[in-house]
């Protein structure tokens, strides 16, 4: 059931979700009321977490923060809209080249019809008006050749529209794989290269493993040092993902503090060295506050790593990794583990939750 076939709840959760947005002094845009009206549902816990961690650490009033929120939930809608505004302005466009185009024939014709009715006269030796007839079909092809040069102008016109158009698409589709606070891709990004990769490990049977990373403490530094510092951090970590993976290597934010790496052809032993690569290169960093420049000291990265079990879903390899992360976690954080560290039953039950 729909909330618009429920007319009176669609009624109270909206209430609920104004009331929300007044008691947070959030800003009454139309993205802010969908966050909060799914908030008020209460049906996808993730969105109700993710909410609760902005109020928390006094996000919510962060524009920049709250619209990425927005699309990890709902950027689907946002992108769906542009793309249903560039069909909309496509299917004008062709409507215009058609029309056009239609015109264009009739001139034809016309042009044509002038030709046979001047042969026509010449064929009855009617020389007197031999002229008159000369000049007629001059000022036909005169005419027809305006008309042809301003059918090419209209048609370098939508040729120039319609190639706007695809290039705003592509434009539009990239973006929408894009983490807009790293620069990485985003789960849904992440998830269609995956896609690709999984088709190539099952065509010639090679390797492909996944690691999983997560920011030990984050939420003790970001409180500490407020959410500018945090998305400070959180770029930093990125690029370390970014700088120790290449080629057909697939890094993403996974979500708030977490990362996830595709290796495509790499075994589970060469996924460790990856994995304990990015983990160095993070402890080596020193995070400095900018707007005073004093040093905060150093941040530190678990790592969970699985190697995808061809025929498998890949979210249960992800869930394997996943299962490692938290171990390096309970292990003393700062650490890489792979599924041969970790108790079979513990990889189960993770997989299976």
């Amino acid at each position: 059931m729909h909330y618009w076939e429920m007319p009176d709840q669609a009624r109270v959760l909206g209430t609920r979700a104004l009331e929300l947005m007044r008691q947070y002094d959030v800003v009454p845009t139309p993205p802010n009321y969908e966050l909060w009206f799914g908030y008020a549902t209460g049906q996808n816990q993730d969105l109700v977490g993710a909410l609760d961690a902005a109020v928390a650490s006094g996000k919510i009033g962060d524009m920049v923060h709250m619209r990425e929120v927005y699309l990890r939930f709902f950027g689907g809608g946002e992108v769906n809209a542009t793309l249903d505004q560039m069909g909309t302005k496509l299917q004008q466009e062709m409507q215009r080249f058609a029309k056009v185009l239609d015109g264009a024939g009739k001139d034809t014709a016309a042009y044509g019809k002038s030709l046979s009715t001047a042969a026509n006269q010449l064929s009855h030796g009617d020389v007197g008006q031999f002229k008159i007839i000369i000049e007629s079909v001059v000022a036909a092809t005169r005419a027809i050749e305006a008309k042809n040069k301003a059918l090419e102008k209209d048609l370098k016109a939508s040729t120039s529209e319609v190639e706007a158009l695809r290039s705003r698409f592509e434009k539009t589709r990239q973006e929408s794989r894009i983490d807009a606070l790293t620069g990485l891709a985003n789960r849904r990004g992440f998830d269609e290269l995956v896609e690709a990769a999984l088709k190539e490990c099952a065509e010639d049977g090679s390797p492909l493993c996944v690691l999983i990373g997560d920011v030990d403490l984050f939420k003790r530094f970001n409180d500490t040092w407020g959410h500018a510092t945090g998305d400070q951090v959180l770029r930093l970590v990125a690029q370390c993902f970014r700088s120790n993976t290449k080629g057909r290597d697939t890094a993403a934010r996974y979500g708030g503090e977490e990362f996830v790496v595709a290796l495509p052809q790499t075994s589970l032993e060469n996924a460790m060295k990856v994995a304990e690569h990015i983990r160095v290169a993070v402890e080596s960093k020193k995070i400095v506050k900018r707007s005073t420049g004093e040093t905060l000291g150093s941040i530190t990265l678990s790592i969970g790593v699985a190697q995808y079990r061809p025929g498998e879903p890949i979210d249960d390899a992800i869930n394997r990794a996943d299962a490692c992360l938290y171990a390096a976690k309970r292990s003393g954080r700062n650490r890489v583990l792979s599924e041969r560290d970790v108790d079979a039953t513990e990889l189960q039950r993770k997989a299976t939750a």
